[in-house]
């Protein structure tokens, strides 16, 4: 049986030599990652045209998806990870940042008793 996890911790974002560190949360129920609208101010980010919109988990919700951060590098448990990725933007997101399954997969990121830990390190990308 499948278990939604959901820890928070500490995570530096590094974006065209700025940096900023974030409280996010490790939610294993998104597919995606994704920074608020007050983080994106603070780095460099490319807005859509329109907005997109994502169902959330809970009925008849959306999320607006405004922007996006490509090419950032993430520091995560003190370690960068070795492959830059990229961040969409939503907008009045309720934490700072979700990291999601598309970074917890291929880095082999576990929890462990509320703790972020990768199965190997330093982590490396896996296809999955």
């Amino acid at each position: 049986m499948f278990r939604m996890v959901k820890v928070r911790d500490k995570v530096k974002i590094y974006c065209k030599g700025k940096t900023v560190e974030v409280e996010a949360l490790f939610d294993t129920g998104s597919g995606k990652s994704y920074i608020s609208e007050n983080v994106a101010e603070k780095l460099t980010y490319e807005p859509y045209d329109k907005p997109r919109e994502i169902q959330l988990a809970i009925k008849n919700f959306k999320a607006k998806i405004i922007a996006y951060i490509p090419a950032v590098d993430l520091e995560i448990t003190g370690c960068v990870l070795p492959s830059k990725e990229t961040l969409d933007v939503i907008k009045d997101l309720y934490v700072d940042a979700i990291i999601g399954l598309n970074i917890i997969e291929p880095y082999g990121i576990t929890f462990e008793k509320d703790m972020i830990k990768f199965r190997e390190y330093p982590p490396r990308t896996h296809l999955i």
